[in-house]
């Protein structure tokens, strides 16, 4: 199950970590996602941290590829306490600048649209009002991936915790995303094909409930109160087409054949305006997009 160790969630919020969910906190370019007794901490979709739990100290890591062979800080393995806690934060803006340089060559542009869909939902200045809070990225489970894992929870209703839907999530930035091996076609049968197991689908909701409210706990999700229980609901598949160019068809040809779905329902999210706040006055179904002018989509 996706959550962290008590004696780590203390770590965080009054011991030894805390400097770093602070960072967290406070620097909107980073985003904290809660694994199996362990974290990332991702800048621009990349992974800057992966903090895991040993025994009573934690493992730390940089991936390496960033460095594309630029000299690196020296950081410590393991964190153990505040002071070595302290050398990471110190050495972030160098990570960072390490991550950008090699991001220049090898854009992950999804991936950045994934965190600040989180950012804005979950703790930016319009997230009390959106109607959706993103649970994790990048959740992986077997052979299945997800963009985002959501709960429909509407800015109108925040009183009830009960019983709120489940939203799976698929990030495509650019149309030239939407086809091939990886694209919408091969995502709606993954998601479809893992909906079409109950007891994933009760796992995955149970994941979620523990990821919403550590994140909650730790000040990351904006949400008022403690999520308490998904709802029977058919979950949603909700379509995230970033930066489609209204010139080209293949949108309108990738939507008009999307393979059919008994276990999920698949809408197309839409702004406001500009933007990643996710509402449902701009959330639409895959009928009325078509219905949309050529010139939009």
């Amino acid at each position: 199950m996706r959550e962290l160790h008590p004696a780590f969630m203390d770590d965080l919020q009054a011991g030894r970590l805390r400097a770093l969910l602070e960072r967290v906190r406070l620097d909107c370019t980073l985003d904290l996602e809660i694994r199996k007794d362990y974290l990332n901490i991702y800048y621009r979709g990349g992974n800057l941290l992966r903090l895991g739990r040993r025994g009573r100290a934690y493992t730390a890591r940089f991936d390496k590829k960033y460095a594309r062979g630029a000299p690196l800080p020296v950081v410590p393995d393991r964190i153990g306490t505040e002071v070595e806690a302290q050398v990471w934060l110190d050495a972030f803006p160098h990570l960072k600048m390490a991550m950008d340089l090699f991001l220049g060559h090898h854009p992950k542009d999804e991936r950045e649209v994934q965190q600040l869909i989180a950012r804005d939902n979950n703790v930016g200045s319009v997230g009390r009002h959106t109607d959706y809070y993103v649970c994790d990225i990048e959740y992986q489970e077997g052979r299945s991936r997800f963009d985002l894992v959501a709960v429909h929870w509407p800015g109108t209703d925040r009183k009830q915790a009960r019983q709120r839907r489940l939203v799976i999530g698929e990030v495509k930035h650019g149309d030239n995303a939407l086809g091939g091996a990886a694209g919408l076609h091969a995502h709606v049968r993954d998601v479809e094909e893992f909906l079409s197991d109950p007891a994933r689908v009760a796992n995955l909701k149970a994941e979620m409930v523990g990821v919403f409210n550590q994140k909650r706990e730790l000040g990351l999700l904006n949400s008022g109160r403690p999520l308490d229980s998904f709802s029977h609901e058919l979950p949603v598949m909700l379509l995230i087409l970033a930066n489609h160019t209204p010139r080209s068809t293949r949108l309108r040809e990738a939507l008009s054949t999307l393979p059919e779905t008994r276990h999920c329902e698949v809408l197309v999210a839409g702004s406001s305006l500009t933007g990643y706040g996710l509402f449902d006055a701009t959330i639409r179904s895959v009928a009325e997009v078509l219905d949309l002018p050529d010139t939009l989509v």
